[in-house]
């Protein structure tokens, strides 16, 4: 369970503010910097764009300074087990930028508020949002491709084509239907939409009419036919064939099993 200490959501100090802690703290330190700083890190300097993350350890120094405006958001944790450092995959002790910090401020900012506040169950509410901080920081960290900083636009364009694609899939997707979605030529979309989410985006598209037409089957008891139309397959021979190569058996042994 995550347990907060001192925590600040938009926090604005004088400008050019230096913040010096040469042991570090006890505990760790979650750090959203909204204005360029210069940071010290491993015997050098570093600059850290507006945007930049860091999360130190406990004993670890800690020494930044504002360029000029000095905004940032914090908190200061522990937790009682700290594997989620490799769970998640988070870099320590480094600056890294998610593509999105934003939709990751309004987490510090639930967090500020539950601090505050201190509603009933606040600590278990606080475990919960620290817990999708580090699973947002994580997906924001290793779902978005290496070297292709200058694409982000791109990246939010296809993250929203994707999202349409798997949630109507009885729609009678093509192609050209798919890549209309992002302005491009179907060569161009399918070698991004690879790139950015590691599979086409027919394989997951019958990945997600399978999941559906296998809920069709066994909970809602429909007839296969009526059950691969919702579930957007249009050729009921081409259904039987890719779900008996996929579930070992038929449609119809499936419903009854």
């Amino acid at each position: 369970m995550f347990h907060t200490g001192y925590c600040d959501y938009n926090r604005t100090n004088p400008d050019c503010d230096i913040i010096n802690r040469p042991e570090g703290t006890g505990d760790y330190l979650l750090l959203y910097f909204m204005t360029p700083m210069e940071v010290y890190l491993d015997g050098r300097t570093h600059m850290a764009k507006e945007g930049a993350f860091i999360l130190y350890t406990p004993g670890e120094p800690q020494m930044y300074q504002a360029l000029r405006r000095f905004k940032n958001s914090f908190v200061h944790f522990l937790c009682d087990d700290d594997s989620f450092i490799t769970t998640y995959e988070i870099p320590v002790n480094q600056i890294v930028y998610p593509p999105y910090p934003d939709t990751m401020n309004t987490l510090f900012k639930s967090i500020y508020m539950e601090s505050v506040t201190k509603q009933e169950y606040y600590q278990e509410q606080i475990d919960n949002l620290m817990q999708q901080m580090f699973i947002l920081l994580s997906r924001q960290l290793h779902t978005f491709p290496e070297g292709i900083d200058g694409r982000a636009d791109l990246f939010e364009q296809f993250r929203k084509a994707r999202i349409e694609i798997l949630t109507h899939i009885d729609r009678k997707w093509d192609a050209d239907s798919m890549a209309a979605l992002t302005n491009l030529g179907t060569s161009q979309f399918y070698s991004y939409y690879k790139l950015f989410f590691n599979r086409s985006p027919k394989s997951e598209l019958l990945d997600a009419r399978m999941e559906r037409s296998k809920y069709l089957l066994r909970v809602e008891r429909l007839p296969v036919g009526q059950a691969a139309v919702q579930a957007g397959f249009d050729s009921l021979p081409h259904f039987a064939r890719y779900f008996k190569k996929a579930c070992g058996m038929t449609p119809s042994e499936y419903g009854r099993s």
